[in-house]
């Protein structure tokens, strides 16, 4: 028989372990790392020592043995402490902390565990001594089923584990987005200049807007482009134009004009979104002002069209 006889979900029957990976698998789309956020984030202990600490989480690990299209989901419900080898006097170290499945019977060679029942099968590891700058366990053994953490840098003679020695290496195995647009157009009967104030204010008028933020979402990026912009005459128009979300403003996109047309205008920015915000609504809007001893302006009137988009995300954070 060429098919697994047993698929996902037939009455009174009980599916093999490979077509329960593979619905892991597809629930991932193949993706492999941490589920939430925040999950498995590697820290410092809070008086550093020669170890770190491994937050809780859940993560996603293809299987690299036997089988494709199979993927392991494991989760760790309390802080696992890990051990560090101090370095010592002949030079510098690093060494990679990675979540790996063990599992004897997944085609790579790993003992049995004393119970099967019960495991363990998946384990905090420390690789240690990689090539400085290594990311991914993958760089150093594709076969592996193992999703990476952190990477831990230690200079020579050094036993205490510090925040700033601890590099975050985490990636989502499926992280979600949300992508909104937003227009306007012909929306200034009365001209609105931008120019020649030199503080910032909102630019076009009308151009903010409030969203309410995903739960999930840990980032939003906010671009802007503003067509049509009327620039009367040769009198020089230059200043700068930004996005904000929230309390946070984005840099500075500088624009210049010197001859009579029509100006394009864009900024834009990518924002971490603070939890307070998460799931509520955010402010978000345009702003615009002029460079100093510049006297000309830009002007959003009939011909002038406003186009935004936000791209709520997420990728690993703190908190």
């Amino acid at each position: 028989m060429a098919w697994d006889g047993i698929p996902w979900f037939v009455e009174n029957t009980a599916a093999s372990e490979e077509t329960l990976r593979l619905i892991v698998e597809a629930a991932a789309c193949g993706g492999e790392g941490i589920v939430g956020p925040t999950d498995l984030r590697v820290s410092a202990l809070d008086l550093p020592a020669a170890g770190v600490l491994v937050g809780t989480g859940a993560m996603i690990a293809r299987r690299r043995g036997a089988g494709g299209s199979q993927s392991y989901a494991a989760r760790m419900e309390t802080p696992d402490p890990v051990d560090i080898e101090p370095t010592g006097a002949d030079g510098p170290r690093s060494d990679l902390i990675v979540a790996r499945v063990e599992d004897p019977y997944g085609g790579e060679v790993w003992p049995e565990p004393v119970d099967p029942t019960v495991g363990p099968y998946v384990f905090t590891r420390v690789i240690p001594d990689v090539p400085p700058g290594t990311t991914s366990i993958r760089d150093i053994d594709p076969t592996s089923t193992a999703v990476t953490l952190a990477r831990i840098d230690l200079q020579a003679s050094t036993s205490a584990v510090t925040a700033a020695r601890i590099v975050d290496l985490r990636q989502m195995a499926r992280p979600r987005t949300e992508s909104r647009r937003i227009y306007l157009s012909s929306a200034w009967v009365t001209a609105d200049d931008l120019g020649p104030v030199t503080d910032w204010e909102e630019f076009p008028l009308g151009a903010r807007w409030t969203h309410v933020a995903p739960e999930w979402a840990t980032h939003v990026s906010v671009h802007a482009l503003i067509t049509g912009l009327r620039h009367p005459n040769s009198t020089l128009a230059q200043g700068e134009l930004r996005v904000y979300c929230g309390d946070e403003k984005g840099r500075g996109f500088p624009h210049l004009a010197e001859a009579a047309g029509r100006a394009v205008l864009q900024a834009g920015h990518n924002f971490l979104l603070p939890p307070e915000d998460r799931g509520r609504a955010v402010a978000v809007g345009i702003e615009g002002k002029g460079a100093v001893g510049a006297t000309g302006v830009l002007q959003a009137d009939t011909g002038t069209v406003v186009a935004v988009d936000i791209v709520y995300s997420q990728a690993p954070v703190v908190t």
